[in-house]
């Protein structure tokens, strides 16, 4: 006599849903939204060298960027369906489920507003391999700012950064600013190389003058060469 059993393992078509529903969640999780700009002085800056203090494999880029009032609305007007429609695809894919909302990253300062983006300057693939990253450096025209630049903190920038939403069952929900790209518009004293006396307040005062006693105009005008006057290729 045949005896029908009814298996305890989920029907098929069970098992291919939840395939596509972890494979969707996987997509939204890789999804890219479009750039946010937004200018600003830069404050705390590590965007020519990445800072290794909390990670010394690969260190971070960041920029803190201070705003006024207008452009922190701006941002979070652009922002607002962008969340929502996150929050509703993690609501979504755990029903019955109370998620915790965590506030955009903006903190109150003297002159306004201040906006965290970074960006983490390396990893390792599921393959093992290793990759790069750095931040885009350009002048107010647009050009490539050369790699002897330093933007230090005080510089004016436009900032150009992506929201990236995160979703931690234990944490809950909200998002990050990753740092694409930085425009200077006014470079602070001390931009280039070393940093310049008056960048830390210091002034000309009787003492102690290297060079002999000459400036540095004077010094190199002081030798006599016959090599050939080099002048910068712009």
């Amino acid at each position: 006599m045949l005896r029908c059993v009814r298996s305890k393992t989920p029907a098929v078509s069970v098992i291919l849903n939840q395939i596509n529903t972890l494979r969707n969640m996987t997509v939204k999780a890789r999804k890219k939204h479009d750039i946010i700009k937004a200018q600003g002085t830069a404050r705390y800056a590590h965007l020519n060298e990445p800072n290794k203090r909390f990670d010394p494999e690969y260190g971070v880029y960041s920029c803190d960027l201070v705003i006024d009032e207008e452009t922190k609305q701006g941002i979070v007007q652009k922002l607002k369906p962008i969340y929502e429609a996150e929050l509703r695809d993690i609501m979504e894919a755990n029903p019955g489920k109370k998620i915790e909302q965590k506030g955009l990253p903006f903190t109150e300062v003297d002159g306004g507003h201040m906006l965290k983006a970074k960006l983490k300057a390396g990893g390792r693939r599921r393959d093992g391999t290793e990759y790069q990253l750095s931040i885009a450096l350009f002048d107010a025209a647009g050009n490539k700012l050369p790699e002897d630049v330093q933007v230090w903190g005080g510089s004016k920038v436009n900032v150009a950064f992506r929201p990236k939403f995160w979703y931690v069952p234990s944490q809950g929900f909200g998002v990050t600013f990753e740092l694409s790209a930085v425009q200077v518009i006014e470079l602070s004293n001390g931009g280039v190389n070393t940093p310049s006396a008056d960048a830390f307040g210091f002034t000309s005062e009787e003492g102690y003058i290297a060079n002999g006693g000459e400036d540095l105009t004077g010094a190199f005008d002081a030798e006599e060469t016959e090599e050939t006057t080099l002048t910068a290729n712009f």
